[in-house]
This record gives C-alpha cells, sequence and structure tokens, in this order.
C-alpha cells in the first residue's frame, strides 16, 4: 500500500553531473495538507546530496543512496540502525504492474522563471485499482546541475513500489529536475495536497562517508 513516506518520493520524481569531486547539496521543503497523520508535522524538508555517480537522499528516518559507480542503491533506516542493497539491474528491469497503473505526462509548452530557474510545465495524473488518483503541475528545470542523475535516482526509488520500474520510465521523460510540483492526492478513501519546492541549491563538502552505509548498521 502506498503510504505518506512513499508517496512523496513518487511525487518528487515528476522530478549534466556534478564535476568530479565536486558536492552539491539541494534542499526541498515539502508540505501535505488535509491528511491526518498523528505525530507526523505537515512540513517536512528533504536533503539531497551529489558527487557525480554518487547521490544521497535523506527523508527523515530512512536515506537512499544511489551508487552508479557500484550499480546499486541501498535503503538505510536509521532508526533500527540496518540497511538494504538492491541491484539496479534487478531493481529497474520491467515487472509487470499488478496495480494496473496509468499514466499521462503531457508538457504543456508553458515556461516560467521560479526562483532564477528556467522551468517548462508539465501536466501529470497517475492513477490505479487502488483506488490512487494523482494529478500534479509539475515545474522542471535542466538548469539544475545534476538534474540527469536525480532523474536516475528518482527512477530507482519509483521501482521500489509495485510495477514502478514500468511507469518510473514514463515519468522519466520530463525534463529537467522538479523545482515545484503540486499535486491533489486521492488514496485509500482519503483526498490531500502537497507541494513540494526546491530552495536551495549549494555547492558544499559532505561530511566523510556520507555516500556509505554508517559503520555500525547491519544489512539485511
Amino acid at each position: 500500500m502506498l503510504t505518506r513516506c512513499s508517496i512523496l518520493p513518487l511525487l518528487l520524481l515528476l522530478a549534466a553531473t556534478a564535476p568530479a569531486g565536486a558536492d552539491t547539496l539541494l534542499t526541498v521543503k515539502t508540505r501535505v495538507e488535509g491528511l491526518n497523520m498523528p505525530g507526523q508535522s505537515p512540513e517536512g524538508e528533504v536533503r539531497i546530496w551529489v558527487a557525480g555517480d554518487r547521490l544521497r537522499r535523506d527523508d527523515g528516518e530512512i536515506s537512499y543512496l544511489l551508487r552508479l559507480d557500484q550499480g546499486k542503491l541501498y535503503i538505510l533506516n536509521h532508526g533500527d540502525k540496518t540497511y538494504t542493497a538492491l541491484t539496479l539491474a534487478d531493481l529497474e528491469k520491467s515487472q509487470g504492474d499488478p496495480l494496473k497503473t496509468s499514466i499521462q505526462v503531457t508538457p504543456t509548452g508553458e515556461t516560467r522563471k521560479i526562483k532564477g530557474w528556467n522551468a517548462r510545465k508539465y501536466k501529470v495524473r497517475i492513477s490505479n485499482v487502488t483506488g490512487l488518483d494523482l494529478e500534479t503541475t509539475t515545474w522542471a528545470s535542466t538548469d539544475v546541475e545534476s538534474h540527469g542523475a536525480l532523474t536516475r535516482l528518482a527512477v530507482s526509488l519509483s521501482a521500489l513500489q509495485p510495477g514502478g520500474a514500468v511507469w518510473g520510465r514514463e515519468l522519466a521523460k520530463i525534463e529537467g529536475f522538479p523545482v515545484l510540483n503540486e499535486s491533489s492526492v486521492t488514496m485509500s478513501g482519503s483526498r490531500f495536497t502537497t507541494r513540494e519546492e526546491l530552495v536551495a541549491v549549494a555547492e558544499k563538502e559532505a561530511p566523510a562517508g556520507q555516500y556509505d552505509p554508517p559503520a555500525g548498521y547491519t544489512a539485511r
């Protein structure tokens, strides 16, 4: 079943590798309205680090490490200090779609500047047999450095969902990184809205070991 933790990476998917040795930190602000999740704030922050073919995405208690140089995706669970290692070749291959997902990606041709980035507007609609209905307006920009590697990360994360390897490749047709996503979601009888906005891109040195499972974490 899709949860808030799984839907946000999916929405961000509606999401020029950096120079060797350079680290880039992207900060994305998120907000969910209309979804009652006890103990969770409606506002959040996603931090994404990029260093060439190594990427890290931090979502609170869960982090994802994409190692294109190793052909692997690591999922870190900070709560119980464990990690799972997945092979990209197996993760992203066509695996059918048990949820019979329908997806429509429509470029509108409309453009605008958002926080200094030149962006193009896309309309995306996703639905499946479980009753998920997601309508998103995405503004994507190729001005964001490393947008190609970031798209590969998003495709890998979408493949974690049932049938995701199939429709993830459709969403990857959106050119650029999503600097703004606004979505209306119907899921499990609930209706809510989400907003994800890229608020900062900074060149800075990542902490040591940022792209590897931490010492003391146990493989699952």
